[in-house]
């Protein structure tokens, strides 16, 4: 409105005739806007944050958290239970990132979070997963407890670890697993899923005591 009053002046002034009187409209209707802070300007609304980018997550794991549009899911697969048993892949258990210290073994405050809900609903489940062996406790009469990893040799190449790439497997009162380095294997149990510490270091994500450990006979 300024603008305009100016310009009508600058005209009135540059010319013989007097302008035209501006037309009147009706008079204003409602109650003025105003913001918060009385100053007749509307603040915009903060933009939304954007969504956490999902495609670092296997296709699988997307499709069950509804991360993914339903004709990018891959077909589902029904939970395959063998003898009671729920079949659980490294995948799945592997799928997320956990803020966790190689050098310290202490994880972050908020690590615990970023666990996710699909595997966090596998606590005390019966489950069987596929690994490799990797001994910690054993004797002449076998292993007492190890570590199932995804990959056999899992700790001998230069390189830990991540603490969700391994099952703390621990055999029951009197019992030994036979070793073996190569062949993969098949333990059934209770899967325990959840931060277990000693101090302030976290030592295990997944424990287990098996009802039984097998060869897997490749097919």
């Amino acid at each position: 409105m300024k603008r305009l009053v100016v310009c009508l002046l600058l005209c009135a002034v540059g010319c013989d005739e007097p302008p035209a009187p501006l037309p009147s409209g009706p008079p204003p209707r409602g109650k003025p806007i105003r913001s918060a802070a009385g100053t007749g300007i509307i603040p915009a609304k903060p933009l939304a944050p954007d969504p956490a980018p999902t495609s670092s997550l296997p296709a699988e794991v997307r499709a069950l958290t509804g991360a993914t549009l339903a004709a990018e899911a891959p077909p589902t697969k029904p939970p395959r239970f063998v003898d009671g048993y729920l079949e659980v892949s490294f995948e799945l258990l592997t799928s997320y990132e956990y803020e966790w210290s190689t050098t310290s073994g202490q994880a972050s405050q908020s690590a615990a979070e970023r666990i996710p809900f699909e595997v966090r609903a596998l606590d005390q489940a019966k489950v069987f997963v596929h690994g490799y062996m990797q001994p910690i406790d054993f004797d002449k009469s076998g292993v007492k407890s190890f570590l199932l990893t995804n990959i056999p040799g899992g700790c001998c190449f230069g390189m830990i670890p991540r603490l969700n790439e391994w099952i703390d497997v621990t055999m029951p009162e009197g019992e030994h697993a036979e070793y073996t380095y190569f062949d993969k294997i098949e333990i059934r149990g209770k899967l325990l899923v959840g931060e277990a510490k000693s101090g302030e270091v976290v030592t295990a994500l997944y424990r287990m005591t098996p009802d039984a450990v097998a060869i897997v006979e490749e097919q």
